[in-house]
């Protein structure tokens, strides 16, 4: 997967509704190089987001021009451990967050986001974050 950046569902909203962003331009340039990647969980996120019929039939055709990574069986149960891991430590990630980050660190892949539970991931694990 070398050179893919895993778009997270917060770099994916902002990007749609704040098309001069700082956000939006990094994006615009991911997209421009085929860089771009999502996951099942991802897309489920922007398609039950979506704020109509247009935005659903938009959604799913713009998708499936960006490269898809496979969530493997495993990395459930390695998702349910990272969680169990850090709540012990205190730190409470939300199941989906959680997924989105194992499939990352599973696939090599940085992950661009603005969600600030994945510094705290990252912190603990071997998550990369895209800058």
């Amino acid at each position: 997967m070398k050179d893919k950046i895993l778009i997270d569902t917060s770099v994916w909203i902002e990007y749609f509704r704040k098309s001069g962003s700082e956000v939006s331009s990094k994006l615009k340039n991911i997209l421009v190089e085929e860089r771009a990647a999502i996951t099942g969980i991802i897309a489920l996120e922007l398609q039950r987001g979506a704020a109509g019929e247009t935005e659903v039939k938009f959604l799913d055709r713009f998708l499936t021009a960006i490269h898809y990574v496979l969530t493997k069986e495993e990395s459930y149960k390695n998702a349910g451990l990272m969680g169990y891991n850090l709540s012990k430590k205190g730190i409470n990630i939300g199941t989906v967050d959680l997924l989105i980050a194992q499939t990352a660190i599973e696939n090599n892949i940085p992950l661009y986001t603005l969600d600030r539970h994945f510094k705290e991931i990252a912190v603990h694990f071997p998550l990369l974050l895209f800058s």
